[in-house]
């Protein structure tokens, strides 16, 4: 038996396997479409909201990488988002007392308001520019010092599944993720007020009005449930009920619009036939737009802005699409929206003022929002040298009307701001840190030095110590303090020099 087995033993290598494999192709590594990226020594990252896609159903028929993205509509307002951040770096690199020998970048790339671009995204940040390699990144320059997230809670949410796992602190500027993980906690820090005092300042509001009988929109099934679960009862204890609480849906792709457009009007019906006149819309930028077509989407007679009082939290600020410039904004009159405190600053309106588009900059995203701001094509200036609505780089942003884009930096944008001060503040912190222990221990070094060389000086000694494991023996003739080592028996060793 034994030899047996020793012969097929021997046997099986020469064996050969037959079996048809099937030929795997793989293809070219998939990409951020619309990014900013500047090159510089350090680069604070971002993964921010402008553009929503509407992709098609994966059939798993063709490759997924040519039916990601159908379409895609920009959020214009939060491009400004963009803009903070390119001011506040601009600020630092320029200002020699934060960061001297140090100049930051930018690598921010779009979420599309969907998972797997978050995570791509998140995946690109570590990797060389360019080459898709998890976990390599051979750049001497462009190393990641923070991420910026936002105005999305999502974002984070996401994100930091793998920034966390790296130690790459992340800011968020808009609303403030759930995180359960506490390891993914410590490097999530948020540059936006707490929302838990935000719900204390909308209680005493109602309140003092005597609002005791609202209504409450959400803008997700996790965030529905988390209000009713942590804060419905704060607002029972103060003798204050909801009439309904409604959810705005997310579609993800392109086949889903239709039930959207049909659960939109079942929540603008549910409002318009409710007697509660005050409604608390708990939502993000990005349902401003929806809000804003709600009436469109039903056959019910449109709420008047007498008829109902809309309370919207700070990380709700206006946004707008493209094909909404001219329509009204009615819907959103008699609003009370609460803000984050801000700076109007005369340097970044200057500063926008002078941003024009050129060809030279890594920026995907500006030459989207610019056609879409202004309404002209950049592609046409390549086909025609006459055409009409060509973009030039050159047109003024502050001739945009304001329900376009506003030139007044936002609640959010500040917080951009701030949030990458703060960064660059704690940089230069660590390394003047580093500077003082350098010097520290430079010192320490010469401390030690100058003792060794005070030793090394000449101590008119007779003869040199005798070290341990000889013994001393007298020098006839010679005083006491002259003596020869002589080293010691074996088995024997000396206990002291």
């Amino acid at each position: 038996m034994i030899s047996f087995l020793a012969n097929i033993l021997m046997i099986l290598p020469h064996i050969k396997c037959y079996i048809p494999l099937g030929k795997c192709t793989v293809g070219d590594p998939l990409f951020i479409t619309h990014k900013k990226y500047h090159s510089e020594d350090l680069v604070i990252g971002g993964i921010t909201s402008q553009i929503y896609a509407f992709s098609n159903t994966v059939t798993f028929i063709k490759n997924p990488s040519k039916e990601i993205v159908d379409d895609f509509l920009i959020h214009l307002q939060n491009f400004q988002h963009i803009l903070a951040l390119e001011f506040a770096i601009k600020e630092i690199n320029e200002n020699l007392r934060i960061l001297p020998n140090i100049t930051l970048g930018i690598h921010d790339s779009n979420s599309y308001f969907l998972a797997r671009w978050i995570y791509l995204a998140s995946m690109e940040l570590l990797s060389s520019k360019g080459r898709f390699i998890q976990n390599y990144k051979c750049d001497l320059k462009d190393n990641v010092v923070a991420v910026l997230a936002g105005p999305n809670a999502f974002i984070g949410q996401f994100m930091s599944n793998i920034l966390s796992v790296y130690k790459i602190p992340q800011l968020t500027y808009g609303s403030a993720p759930v995180i359960d993980d506490s390891t993914q906690a410590v490097f999530l820090h948020r540059a936006f007020p707490n929302e838990d005092l935000q719900i204390k300042g909308i209680i005493q509001l109602l309140l003092y009005f005597q609002w005791i009988w609202i209504g409450l929109i959400v803008q997700s099934t996790e965030k529905r449930d988390r209000f009713l679960q942590n804060r419905l009862a704060i607002f029972s204890q103060k003798g204050i009920c909801f009439d309904f609480v409604e959810e705005l849906p997310k579609a993800s792709v392109s086949d889903e619009l239709d039930n959207l457009l049909t659960h939109y009007a079942k929540v603008y019906n549910v409002i318009t036939r409710s007697n509660a006149n005050v409604v608390i819309i708990y939502c993000e930028n990005d349902d401003m737009v929806v809000l804003r077509m709600l009436s469109k989407t039903s056959n019910e007679v449109a709420v008047k802005s007498k008829d109902k009082i809309w309370i919207i939290p700070a990380q709700m600020e206006f946004s707008s699409l493209p094909f909404q410039r001219q329509q009204s904004m009615d819907f959103i009159h008699g609003s009370l929206s609460f803000q984050v405190s801000s700076e109007d600053f005369l340097e970044f309106k200057g500063f926008l003022q002078r941003r024009k588009v050129t060809s030279a900059e890594e920026d995907s995203l500006i030459r989207v929002f610019w056609e879409s701001a202004f309404q002209c094509s950049f592609s046409n200036a390549m086909l025609e040298e006459d055409a009409e609505n060509e973009c030039t780089g050159e047109e003024p942003l502050e001739t945009l009307p304001k329900c376009v884009f506003d030139t007044r930096m936002t609640g959010q944008s500040y917080s951009v701001y701030n949030a990458v001060h703060a960064v660059a503040h704690a940089l230069q912190a660590m390394l003047s840190t580093q500077d003082k222990l350098t010097a520290t221990r430079k010192g320490s070094k010469e401390s030690t030095l100058k003792e060794n060389l005070w030793q090394a000086q000449p101590t008119s000694a007779c003869n040199d110590h005798c070290f341990s494991g000889s013994n001393k023996i007298k020098i006839e003739g010679k005083p006491f303090c002259c003596y020869d080592c002589l080293q010691c028996p074996k088995g024997k060793i000396s206990n002291k020099t």
